[in-house]
């Protein structure tokens, strides 16, 4: 049986680990890491609280969580969240060791998942001012929860490996839109071993809305260009450029060009040195992709036309004329082949069909109009959407004023592409 000493001491040291321990089984927690059984972790160790709500910013100070050694000294060091639902805190420098207390105050969090009353009035009325409502915060107001304040202690062994280097597998990504990739992390201790810790960083970004990243698998959100760093504890990554790219009957979008600087020269932006502006890149492989009946040979006919014509603007002189002329001549030769299946099929229709043969002769009659890539305005209008790219096409019209030009056989020779090939 135990004394009433006894009894009294075992209470008193109940009661101071409850006051050790505290909040860690409360709503929407999800982890703690390092938790609250941990024992003897490596010193250069990150503290990590997951729930499962967006943590509000507002909550967010350098007072939000607290780290304190032993003797009860604050430890300096950065506090922020990742992915929005997790917050961190990295020691300025590595831990002695020793047991540390962590403290973390009541945060804000948005359960935007909440069907109450005040949170349907609240989006009604934010919906009027904004396109997202969770940029209003008499939104974000009414979806505002409390967490409870935590409390926990843990301990720190300094003699544990500690990481010294992590190292990506991969330097830059090419990643279609369509598809996935994976990507893997290795940490170098200062004991001589490499571990994968792939499913432990935490992926940093420039721009968010290029892709997600889930454990070791990339997966697109968006064309674009961002850069790509992984981070565990107080060890950072080399940045890597990650681009996603739009792929359209086997041609490779180049990124959409930012506006203002494409236009702020004459050449404008061409990332791949194609010899197209990636504006005009853009449409061209866009707008004949949609074609029903012939996308590709439309497109390489296009991709020609559009590359004479940035010729053109680059050197607005009459030798400049030879690239207009295989553009012409390439899609006169396409007609040409085409016209001879026509005729054929108007031929064999006459033998069987008369009339269907005449309204084919009359569509005949207009083909060569309606499938002419030359015949796309829109086509110019972007090609030449300044002032100074519109007065090298008059530069290069006065260049051939007065002169007169031999024609040609039309031949597939003059063709930048095989249409012959593409079997259209």
């Amino acid at each position: 049986m135990l004394n009433l000493i006894q009894k009294l001491s075992l209470l008193f040291l109940f009661s101071l680990t409850l006051q050790a321990h505290s909040g860690l089984s409360q709503e929407h927690l999800v982890s703690l890491s390092p938790d609250n059984t941990a024992q003897g972790i490596a010193a250069d160790t990150s503290i990590e609280i997951e729930y499962d709500l967006t943590i509000s910013k507002d909550s967010i100070s350098k007072n939000t969580l607290v780290l304190k050694n032993s003797n009860d000294q604050k430890i300096k060091g950065k506090t922020r969240v990742k992915n929005n639902k997790t917050l961190i805190f990295t020691p300025s420098a590595e831990l002695h060791s020793g047991v540390y207390k962590v403290k973390v105050k009541k945060l804000n969090l948005q359960d935007y998942t909440a069907n109450t009353r005040f949170k349907r009035y609240a989006k009604k009325v934010c919906s009027y001012f904004y396109d997202d409502v969770k940029q209003c915060r008499l939104y974000n107001y009414a979806t505002r929860v409390k967490s409870k304040k935590i409390k926990y202690t843990f301990s720190v062994d300094d003699n544990k490996p500690k990481i010294i280097s992590l190292t990506l597998n991969k330097s830059n990504i090419q990643l279609n839109e369509d598809n996935t990739t994976t990507i893997s992390v290795n940490a170098k201790y200062d004991n001589n071993k490499t571990i994968d810790v792939t499913n432990e960083v935490e992926w940093i970004t420039s721009n968010s809305n290029i892709v997600k990243i889930d454990k070791n698998i990339i997966t697109p959100l968006s064309e674009g260009t961002t850069t790509l760093q992984a981070k565990l504890n107080t060890q950072t990554t080399q940045e890597i450029s990650l681009t996603v790219y739009k792929e359209i009957n086997g041609y490779k979008l180049p990124p959409e060009p930012d506006e203002t600087l494409n236009n702020s020269t004459l050449l404008g932006i061409d990332v791949n040195n194609n010899g197209v502006r990636d504006d005009v890149e853009r449409y061209v492989i866009k707008r004949y992709a949609k074609d029903p009946e012939f996308p590709k040979t439309k497109t390489a006919l296009a991709m020609q036309y559009v590359w004479a014509e940035q010729k053109i603007i680059d050197n607005p002189v009459i030798e400049s004329r030879k690239f207009m002329t295989d553009s012409i001549d390439c899609e006169t030769y396409w007609f040409h082949q085409k016209q001879k299946e026509i005729n054929q099929k108007i031929i064999e229709l006459g033998e069987t069909n008369f009339d269907e043969a005449i309204q084919e002769t009359i569509k005949a009659g207009k083909w060569r109009q309606e499938h002419s890539v030359f015949n796309d305005t829109a086509i110019n209008d972007k090609i030449y959407n300044t002032r100074e790219r519109i007065e090298r096409s008059f530069e290069f019209n006065q260049a051939c004023s007065g002169n007169i030009f031999d024609g040609r056989e039309a031949k597939l020779d003059y063709c930048h592409t095989n249409l012959d090939e593409l079997g259209e």
